[in-house]
């Protein structure tokens, strides 16, 4: 490590050595969150942007933090690129091309922009010491925490340690995907701190540095839910039906076999509930029906407000749902349009505009048994969502989605995020998707069983309920905002640098 350390400081010094370097080390980042990489390897990636937070010039310090921001998005959503082509969508052929790359290139920029609004609050705080470290891993963490918020699919630098470093991630139990990702951003500091101090004094900033990782996993293992409480047995269908090709005839008679080919299986198996696929039903159909096997499944109804992407719940012989809970977070342009009633008043989708569900993200009450925390699509990004489920008293958690025609790498992805949610919560997640991934994550974030993607099957597992509540699902992300707020006002503000 010493080594690559020492090539790192030679590659600072050069003139543009920082701005080629930082866009090749967000890259490298951005397959870390992919999920290609580790978290060591997210950590020396992050020397280069604590190089470029440090200096104060526009060229030497902004370009190269707003390069490694873009790159870094460009290569964690690169899956985007397999939009193409939108004719499925009612884009012309000529245009879905520019299209997918310009919502590609905007997800870069919006990177670019966070990471140099970063920079830009790294000018007020001294970064050689620790408390102003603290204070911008601390931004970091609550930024990380505001994006999940927003319309867009977050990722953030939590995912890289549920991949190949459980113990770490247990650490979210305790503060969250902000705090994890803020602790994983003060780690790249002491990085980047032991390749600016002299080399008599390097061994003793590694031997430091390296104690408190150690005992950064030593919490987060202990912190990992390991009791389980009483199971139940719920089935799952991948039906794998393409999403271009969804609502013709073929496609939906497809369906129904395997429908009723999987409730078959469920109650020979003795499961009395099968979950199914965000989007598995169209729009007023009516499910088949099995003795003794209720359905959980992804559809859509009409309310007065109008339609809506809900999970339905079906009792055992019901051809209506007894209760829904409806969708909230929306994709953006294929669910809805930011300018609807202005200049369109239909998102991208086949199904059209969408009106989101309220925020609660508990399914509960009559006829279930138990109670869930529920995530439709990339809700999956939204700890906080699920926490709160959590504390209102669900017992597992629910991750459905279609994510076809995306590609593997999104899948990972989605599987990913899964499993940190579960290692917060302290619950088991059961996610079902329609190509996949189709998976049963314990309360520690690991994959227990997963079905092959892109195969038609079905499956019963145990699934434990949990009633346990995990410090993150008690407090939630009040405690990062607070202490990042306290610590941006009362630290001491450098005086501003002259423009250069």
């Amino acid at each position: 490590m010493a080594g690559y350390l020492a090539a790192l400081r030679v590659a600072l010094v050069h003139r543009w050595g920082l701005l080629v370097l930082a866009c090749v080390a967000g890259a490298l980042a951005g397959f870390s969150v992919a999920p290609w990489g580790v978290p060591p390897l997210l950590w020396f990636t992050l020397v280069p942007l604590w190089e470029a937070v440090s200096r104060r010039s526009v060229a030497q310090g902004l370009m190269p933090a707003a390069g490694w921001g873009g790159a870094a998005l460009l290569a964690s959503h690169i899956w985007l690129l397999w939009l193409h082509p939108l004719d499925w969508v009612g884009v012309p052929s000529p245009l879905s091309l520019p299209l997918t790359v310009l919502l590609w290139l905007l997800v870069g920029g919006g990177g670019a922009l966070a990471v140099g609004l970063w920079w830009w609050l790294a000018r007020f705080y001294p970064l050689p010491r620790f408390s102003g470290a603290l204070t911008m891993a601390l931004l970091w963490g609550c930024g990380e925490v505001l994006m999940a918020r927003g319309p867009l699919f977050w990722l953030g630098l939590s995912t890289v340690a549920v991949i190949h470093d459980c113990a770490l991630a247990g650490l979210g139990s305790l503060a969250g995907p902000g705090g994890l990702a803020a602790v994983q951003v003060l780690v790249g500091w002491w990085l980047w701190r032991c390749c600016k101090v002299p080399s008599c004094q390097r061994s003793g900033w590694l031997a430091g540095g390296a104690l408190v990782v150690i005992a950064l996993h030593g919490l987060g293992l202990a912190s990992l839910a390991d009791t389980q409480g009483p199971p139940i047995r719920m089935g799952v269908l991948q039906p794998v039906i393409p999403t271009r090709q969804k609502f013709t005839w073929t496609a939906m008679a497809a369906l129904e076999r395997r429908l009723m080919l999987a409730m078959n299986r469920t109650a020979q198996q003795g499961a009395p509930w099968l979950l199914l696929p965000e989007g598995t039903l169209a729009l007023d159909q009516s499910p088949p029906m099995v003795d003794g096997v209720g359905l959980v499944a992804g559809g859509f109804r009409r309310q007065q407000e109008g339609l809506r992407n809900s999970l339905l719940v079906y009792p055992a012989g019901a051809r209506d749902p007894a209760m829904a809970l409806d969708k909230h977070r929306l994709v953006l342009l294929g669910e809805w349009l930011p300018w609807n009633g202005l200049l369109a008043n239909a998102g991208l989708s086949a199904v059209g505009s969408l009106q989101p569900g309220p925020e609660e993200r508990l399914l509960a009450g009559k006829p279930l048994p138990w109670r869930a925390g529920v995530a439709i699509c990339y809700e999956i990004s939204q700890a906080h969502a699920l926490a709160d489920a959590t504390h209102a008293g669900a017992q597992l958690l629910l991750a459905v989605a279609n994510l076809d025609p995306y590609p593997r790498l999104l899948h990972r992805q989605f599987l990913a995020l899964a499993r940190q949610r579960a290692i917060e919560t302290g619950r088991w997640l059961v996610a079902a998707s329609n190509t996949g991934p189709t998976a049963l994550i314990n309360s520690r974030g690991q994959i227990t069983a997963q079905l092959e993607p892109r195969v038609v099957t079905s499956t019963v597992w145990n699934v434990p309920l949990r009633a346990e509540l995990t410090l993150y699902s008690r407090m939630g992300d009040w405690p990062l905002m607070i202490s990042g707020l306290l610590l941006a006002l009362n630290g001491r503000p450098m005086q501003q640098p002259a423009r250069p």
